[in-house]
C-alpha cells in the first residue's frame, strides 16, 4: 500500500473549498435567522409586558374613568328630568297666571272719553247748562250714549260696545269757566251741572284743574300717553282737537294703520273745530257729539271752516293760548310793526271798525262793550280764539316767528331801560296785574295784584314798561321745554337783560 503525499494535489480540492463557502453561508443564515428570533421574541416579550399593564392597570383605570363618567351622566340625566318636571309645573302655573290676567284685563277693558271743557268748542248746550244739576246728569246720558252708538258702528271687530265701562274725564278751571259762561248760567248753576255730571256714573268725572297755565292741557296729555300704551284701554275719544298742542303726543300714533292709529277718535263739534295740524295726521273724526256742544262764536273756527280761505298758519304744535290760524286775504296790506304806529302819534291809536265790534258777542272783554266806537293801540289778533277775553293790546305779544313757524325772540321795546326808568318805576309802584293788563282778563281770588282802578287797555309806553316787568321773569315752559309756543306769552324768552 503506498501512501499519498499531503502535499500532492487532491483532485477534490475544489469540492472542500465549495463546502467550506457553503457552510460558511449556511452558517451566516443561521446567525441572520437566530437573531430575527431573538428580536422576535423581545418584541413578544415587550408586547407581552405592554399587555400585561394594559390588562393589570389601565384597563382598571379607563373603566374606572368610564363608569364615573356613566355615573355622572346619569345623574345628569336625572338632573334634566327633574329640572323638566319644574319647568313642566312653572310652565302651567304661568299658563294659568296668563289665562287669569287676560281674564282679568278683558273684564278691566274701558273706553276712555277725554274733554278739554275749558274750550268753547266744547261747552255743553246753553239748555243743558242752565238746568244745573239735571242738566248735568242728562248731559252724562246723551254722552254715553253718543259714544256707545259710535263703538257699535265700528262693527263686530269691537266687541262688547254696548256694556265695555266708559270712563270720562272733563277738564277745567271751573272758577274760569263759570266766568267764561256768565251769561248763559249763574255759578251755581254751572257748579251743579258738573256736580251732576259727575254723580251719573262712577266713571264719570269732572276735574277742577284750577287756574294753573295750561293745566288741563298737561293732565290730558298725560291722561292720553297713558291710555295709548295701556292695553285695557280699547278706544280713545279726544275732545281737545281744536288744540294744536297735541300733535306731539298724537303723531308718533299717526301712522299705526293697525295699532293706535285706529283706537284713537277725533270728537268734531262741528266745522272747523279740529286743528288743521291735527286733521292732517288722519286720525278717525265723528261729529256724532255735535248735539251735545253749543256753536263757537270763535273767529277761529268760522276761518277753519273755510275751504277758499287762505290760512297762515305755524307748524310748531301752539298750545291752549297761543294764536290760532288766521285768515287774511292775499290782497291785504301788510300791518305796521307796534314800534311803526307808536312813532305816528303821541297816544299811537287806531280806531276800530264798527264791524269788528259786532263779530265778538261772547269772547268780547268786559271793559270793550259792544259796539262801543273806542279807539285802541293797534291789535290784529283782538278777536278771542281760545276762550281768553283778551285786552284790546294783546296783539303787542306776538312775536316774530322764523319761515318755519318758531319764535325768533321776544320783540324789542319801545321802552329805554335807563331813559325811561322813571316810567318803569311808577308801573312797578302801581302794583297791577300783568297779565290782566297785558294779555287778558285775570278774575283769580289768589292774585295779589290789583285788577281794577287804572284805566285799560295801557298806552303804549305803559305797556311796554309794564312788559319790561313781566319779562324779567323768564318763561317756563321755554326754561323747561326748551321752546314756548304760546303768542301771549308776557314772560321772557332771550337773556333776561337783552330787551333793548
Amino acid at each position: 500500500m503506498s501512501l499519498v503525499s499531503l502535499n500532492s494535489a487532491s483532485p477534490n480540492g475544489n469540492d472542500v473549498f465549495n463546502y467550506r463557502n457553503r457552510f460558511e453561508r449556511f452558517r451566516g443564515l443561521d446567525d441572520e435567522r437566530n437573531r430575527l428570533v431573538e428580536e422576535a421574541l423581545e418584541k413578544l416579550e415587550q408586547a407581552t409586558r405592554q399587555l400585561d399593564y394594559v390588562t393589570s392597570v389601565q384597563m382598571p383605570e379607563q373603566e374606572a374613568h368610564f363608569l364615573a363618567q356613566i355615573q355622572e351622566l346619569k345623574v345628569d340625566l336625572q338632573d334634566q328630568k327633574d329640572s323638566r318636571r319644574r319647568y313642566q309645573a312653572k310652565s302651567q302655573q304661568l299658563e294659568d297666571q296668563i289665562d287669569y290676567k287676560l281674564s282679568t284685563m278683558d273684564k278691566a277693558r274701558f273706553v276712555s272719553v277725554l274733554i278739554d271743557a275749558d274750550a268753547d268748542i266744547y261747552y255743553f248746550t246753553n239748555d243743558l247748562l242752565s238746568q244745573g244739576l239735571k242738566g248735568g246728569q242728562l248731559a252724562a246720558d246723551m254722552l254715553i250714549e253718543k259714544v256707545r252708538e259710535h263703538l257699535v258702528s265700528l262693527g263686530p271687530s269691537f266687541k262688547d260696545a254696548t256694556t265695555i265701562p266708559i270712563m270720562v274725564k272733563a277738564y277745567a278751571n271751573l272758577s274760569g269757566l263759570t266766568y267764561h259762561l256768565r251769561d248763559i248760567a249763574s255759578p251755581k248753576e254751572i257748579t251743579q251741572f258738573w256736580i251732576g255730571f259727575s254723580q251719573r256714573s262712577p266713571f264719570i268725572d269732572f276735574v277742577d284743574v284750577g287756574s294753573g297755565k295750561e293745566a288741563a292741557d298737561n293732565k290730558i296729555r298725560e291722561v292720553l300717553r297713558f291710555n295709548i300704551d295701556s292695553l285695557q284701554c280699547e278706544h280713545i275719544f279726544l275732545a281737545c282737537s281744536h288744540d294744536g298742542g297735541y300733535v306731539p303726543v298724537l303723531s308718533p300714533h299717526a301712522g299705526r294703520a293697525s295699532g293706535s292709529k285706529l283706537r284713537i277718535t277725533l270728537v268734531s263739534s262741528g266745522p272747523g273745530s279740529v286743528h288743521p295740524l291735527i286733521a292732517d295726521l288722519g286720525f278717525r273724526e265723528t261729529d256724532i257729539f255735535k248735539p251735545l256742544f253749543s256753536q263757537s262764536e270763535s273767529q277761529r273756527v268760522v276761518e277753519w271752516a273755510k275751504s277758499t280761505t287762505k290760512q297762515i298758519e305755524a307748524p310748531a304744535p301752539p298750545s291752549r293760548t297761543s294764536t290760532a290760524p288766521v285768515a287774511i286775504p292775499s290782497e291785504a296790506p301788510k300791518a305796521l310793526t307796534w314800534s311803526a304806529k307808536a312813532k305816528l302819534s303821541p297816544t299811537t291809536t287806531q280806531a276800530v271798525p264798527a264791524s269788528s265790534s259786532e263779530v265778538v258777542t261772547r269772547n268780547q272783554s268786559p271793559v270793550q262793550k259792544k259796539g262801543a266806537a273806542q279807539e285802541y293801540p293797534y291789535n290784529p289778533e283782538r278777536i278771542d280764539f281760545t276762550g281768553e277775553y283778551f285786552v284790546a293790546n294783546a296783539g303787542r305779544l306776538i312775536p316774530e316767528k322764523d319761515d318755519e313757524g318758531y319764535r325768533i325772540k321776544d320783540n324789542k321795546l319801545i321802552i329805554d331801560s335807563r331813559a325811561d326808568s322813571d316810567l318803569i318805576a311808577k308801573m312797578k309802584e302801581k302794583n297791577i296785574c300783568s297779565w290782566h293788563y297785558l294779555r287778558s282778563d285775570h278774575n283769580i281770588p289768589q292774585c295779589k295784584r290789583k285788577h281794577e282802578g287804572y284805566p285799560r287797555p295801557l298806552s303804549p309806553k305803559e305797556y311796554d314798561a309794564l312788559w319790561f316787568l313781566a319779562r324779567l321773569g323768564y318763561c317756563k315752559k321755554m326754561k323747561n321745554d326748551g321752546y314756548c309756543t304760546d303768542d301771549y306769552c308776557i314772560y321772557g324768552h332771550d337773556s333776561k337783560y337783552s330787551y333793548n
